[in-house]
């Protein structure tokens, strides 16, 4: 087992407000007449930027639903390794939002690095409101890695994940899920990796009762939201929403994930507090699995992101020279665990798979 943790070791584009709420973390919301619809997707068009090829696409989920997704590929003949990309926040995201997870020269220097590397980059994205939650998006989620899979010009065999946040529980949902039919994941502040504990524990016990008092608010605020939403769109009764969550943990079934897992956390992530990753974090190495973990001290949530606008940096002002090197530091931790996983040949990565 290899588990190398290090604490601690820019691009700045002007965007239009509407782009910076865009990008806000925020819980997800009942889906009403008014929100977007993920199945209003344009056929696909291809465009040049840099020296990348840019498509609009649409897959689909599991029951037929047509979900929006972004390609960036090189140039080339190929086959390309591809990394697809999943957004944290809420569902539904239009293809201009999607596009700020696969298009180069946007408002993420960690999209951009990964531009910069031979490889093909999928954003995907999944629904909202309806019982989406620990429900059809995360099918949504397994459906579009398996369309990478499918692509002109990608390799099959070299599929690795980046989530953040919200896609960052989703993605490691889908390494459970997919088990050796990736070549790797990479986790952003994974969101709710034990939904109990999430949803249920109480704020004068551990873990909230050892995170920040801001951290703690943002927790209730959001279970406040969730909790509701679960209960009444799937009419579960109180039995049967705990085995939900049971079933959906994955904490609980951690060892279900069998590839490369890389963590990117905060100290100082108020959003989703490292308290709350970490036992996952551990079962992950108590099953003997390849875990490598960076965990920052003063940035904020989305830090992997590198984003200036939104989300956790509304009202925080700018960035320290602390909180840009944990950033660079991330994109490094990036880099080096896909370019590492995708310079296995696949008999390599099944055989140092099943030496675990």
């Amino acid at each position: 087992m290899r588990n190398r943790s290090q604490v601690g070791d820019v691009l700045t584009l002007a965007v239009a407000a509407t782009l910076a709420l865009a990008v806000a973390n925020v819980p997800e919301p009942v889906l009403t007449s008014t929100a977007p619809s993920i199945q209003s997707v344009p056929a696909a068009r291809v465009e040049h930027i840099r020296d990348r090829e840019i498509s609009e696409l649409a897959y689909p989920s599991s029951d037929g639903r047509r979900v929006p997704a972004v390609l960036s590929m090189p140039r080339g003949d190929g086959p390309f390794p591809v990394v697809v990309t999943i957004h944290g926040g809420q569902g539904n995201r239009d293809l201009a939002f999607i596009r700020t997870l696969a298009v180069p020269g946007g408002i993420s220097p960690t999209v951009t690095m990964l531009n910069e590397q031979p490889w093909a980059v999928l954003a995907i994205s999944y629904r909202a409101g309806g019982g989406a939650v620990l429900g059809m998006e995360q099918d949504d989620v397994v459906a579009g890695i398996r369309f990478a899979k499918t692509l002109p010009r990608i390799d099959p065999a070299r599929v690795g994940v980046l989530g953040g946040s919200h896609g960052g529980h989703l993605a490691l949902r889908a390494a459970e899920v997919l088990g050796r039919e990736i070549r790797c994941v990479a986790a952003g502040s994974p969101w709710m990796t034990n939904p109990r504990v999430y949803l249920f524990s109480k704020p004068d016990q551990p873990p909230l009762s050892e995170v920040s008092e801001r951290a703690r608010a943002v927790v209730l605020s959001t279970r406040a939201t969730i909790l509701p939403g679960l209960q009444r769109n799937r009419g579960l009764s109180a039995a049967a929403l705990d085995a939900l969550l049971a079933e959906r943990s994955i904490e609980a079934h951690a060892a279900q994930i069998l590839v490369p897992v890389l963590f990117l956390t905060s100290l100082a992530d108020e959003q989703v507090p490292h308290i709350m990753v970490a036992p996952t974090i551990a079962r992950l190495q108590t099953a003997g699995r390849d875990v490598t973990v960076y965990a920052a001290t003063k940035s904020l949530h989305g830090f992997y992101w590198g984003r200036d606008v939104g989300g956790a940096r509304v009202g925080r002002g700018e960035k320290t020279p602390e909180e840009l090197a944990e950033e660079a530091a991330a994109r490094t931790h990036i880099l080096r665990f896909f370019t590492k996983q995708f310079a296995r040949s696949a008999a390599e990565a099944a055989a140092m798979m099943e030496a675990k």
